[in-house]
């Protein structure tokens, strides 16, 4: 299973190979990666929710990643083309994205170019510096580490290739 941080339910395996085959089904599987990966994104049940209509509607269209957390809990290394299944807080898989480009930057080297992937309530550097810096200097404190200027982090771009959760509008007859 894919690390997950504390705090977000464990996914479910089967639940999991059901969402991928109805995102297969739903879309032209030669599209898609021969897997998956699993991921949470958020940083609580309220946040995860927003973060989900924030992709839904495209105004998310990446996250960061710390090179850091993946070689310590081993990851694998993520690739333009990988497609991650996000989940909610309990752990139940809500969308389906692929990554389209990938650059690694160092924090202290931030700018808003980078940010202007992330949802508009965030994008603004006097917001997401702290909010990150809290964020991953949690995730950091289990391996002895703490966030620096220096530290590398993945700025990764994506687009939502399935989300089942999306309201369809109905046609007019």
């Amino acid at each position: 299973m894919t690390y997950l941080p504390e705090g977000c339910g464990r996914p479910n395996i089967a639940e999991l190979d059901a969402f991928w085959k109805g995102a297969q089904a739903a879309l032209n599987s030669t599209d898609l990666a021969r897997s998956y990966q699993v991921r949470w994104i958020g940083l609580d049940d309220a946040t995860t929710v927003q973060v989900f209509d924030l992709i839904r509607a495209g105004d998310k269209k990446g996250t960061f990643t710390l090179p850091w957390i993946i070689e310590r809990t081993g990851q694998p290394n993520p690739a333009v083309g990988d497609t991650i299944i996000l989940v909610d807080f309990d752990g139940h898989p809500r969308q389906l994205v692929r990554l389209t480009d990938i650059e690694e930057v160092a924090f202290g080297a931030i700018t808003a170019a980078h940010t202007a992937i992330d949802g508009t309530p965030v994008r603004d550097l006097d917001v997401w510096i702290p909010l990150h810096t809290s964020y991953w200097n949690a995730m950091l404190e289990p391996h002895g580490l703490a966030v620096t200027e220096d530290m590398p982090v993945l700025v990764e771009g994506f687009e939502l290739l399935y989300d089942p959760g999306a309201v369809t509008p109905t046609r007019e007859r």
